[in-house]
């Protein structure tokens, strides 16, 4: 682990804090739903096995020794990421698309794992426990809010007055965004998830993560939408293509892969919907997608960024 600003790494990949004004007091133990992890000492090798974790540390001026690769990024990082890295070296990165990588994550040899965003880790955790302490979520994964991941992770790797800086900043950015386009205020959205030839799911709740921080902008997710009943997935409504018009909003934004969204350009009563017609079509590309569906401080401060400028576009603002 290396801290970026303030700090200066050890050769060793450890890392000494030009100030211990953040510093935590250790031991520290971290509860989660799976267990408890002490940390005796401050880590020194920080190992997220999802890049959500990564970036949290990064918001916090933590560089872990690996993290977990976006599978949608050439890089494997997010840009935002690579935006906060600069020239610091790079993590290693981990291939957590199928089993959880035991062998490569403990030859990193981690003092500390981050696992709040891992959805692999009720099938893993015991054995990541015999590698370094793991500190998982509480309630799921990215079931927590992303204020008390930060939270928590800062208390973790001893820096909590870092981690209540990057909640801090972050809030006032997403606070800054709405101020900036009082245009969005009590605009409907609606959400279409993962498009397929025989429907697509819409997100149907307020508790939605991307549909929270949507809102946190003044956007209102769309009353016909939040009436439909909801499918296997917890918060996503499934409709048929002929129900299509049900999504009608002021603004709809839709995520998936490049190949799931064209299925949308070439449905007919999608296209001709009066809102898409009018280019109130909103299709988010994969990184800002996740800025804001697997949220961290550094990810929702690049969103803010981002995000505001195609809602305005989609808007006539």
């Amino acid at each position: 682990m290396a801290l970026l600003a303030g700090c200066t790494s050890t050769p060793s990949g450890g890392v000494s804090s030009s100030t211990d004004a953040s510093a935590g007091a250790f031991p520290v133990t971290v509860t989660g739903k799976l267990g408890s992890a002490t940390i005796q000492a401050k880590p020194t090798r920080v190992v997220a096995l999802s890049w959500t974790d990564g970036d949290v540390a990064l918001g916090m001026g933590v560089v872990p020794v690996g993290m977990g690769a976006v599978p949608t990024s050439e890089s494997g990082f997010d840009p935002w990421t690579e935006q906060v890295l600069g020239s610091s070296q790079r993590p290693a990165l981990l291939d957590m698309s199928k089993d959880t990588p035991l062998e490569a994550i403990a030859a990193l040899r981690p003092d500390v794992i981050l696992a709040t965003k891992f959805y692999g880790l009720d099938d893993s955790y015991a054995e990541l426990s015999k590698i370094a302490p793991v500190v998982g979520y509480v309630n799921g994964p990215n079931a927590d809010t992303w204020q008390d991941t930060t939270t928590m992770i800062g208390k973790g790797l001893g820096v909590p007055d870092a981690a209540a800086k990057s909640v801090t900043d972050t809030e006032a950015a997403i606070r800054q965004a709405a101020a900036a386009n009082p245009g969005f205020a009590g605009r409907t959205f609606s959400l279409l998830v993962t498009p397929r030839q025989d429907g697509v799911y819409t997100v149907n709740s307020t508790d939605d993560v991307s549909s929270a921080l949507l809102s946190q902008l003044g956007l209102r997710l769309s009353p016909t939408v939040t009436g439909l009943p909801s499918s296997e997935i917890p918060g996503r409504s499934n409709i048929s293509y002929e129900q299509i018009g049900l999504v009608s909003a002021d603004v709809v934004f839709a995520t998936g892969s490049p190949g799931s969204l064209k299925i949308l350009d070439t449905t007919p009563g999608f296209t001709m919907l009066p809102v898409v017609a009018a280019g109130g079509y909103v299709p988010l590309e994969p990184a800002l997608a996740q800025s804001i569906a697997f949220p961290s401080p550094i990810s929702i401060r690049w969103s803010m960024e981002n995000l505001p400028p195609k809602i305005a576009a989609a808007l006539h603002l």
